[in-house]
């Protein structure tokens, strides 16, 4: 609503897409939610947390890690956790 407010009637309209994507996550972690394992979960937080680390790193000194790169990094991970 303060989003709204300053910046038009057409930001409330933006929720609609926001809604649907969010939504669509959310129905697809259900849909995996009994295939992952503890190691799989184990796995993909690890990652996650290196990724979440390098945009930091972005922020406080430029540009030096391209983290978008790296974003295949997280289905290995999950991968990995299957393999014997």
């Amino acid at each position: 609503m303060v989003m709204t407010s300053s910046m038009g009637k057409g930001c409330i309209f933006s929720a609609i897409p926001i809604a649907l994507f969010q939504g669509g996550i959310t129905l697809l972690s259900r849909l995996i939610e009994p295939v992952m394992t503890t190691q799989a979960l184990a796995n993909l937080s690890l990652v996650g947390s290196i990724l979440i680390f390098c945009v930091g790193i972005n922020l406080v000194w430029g540009k030096l890690v391209k983290v978008a790169n790296l974003l295949p990094a997280v289905v290995v991970a999950v991968i990995f956790a299957f393999l014997p």
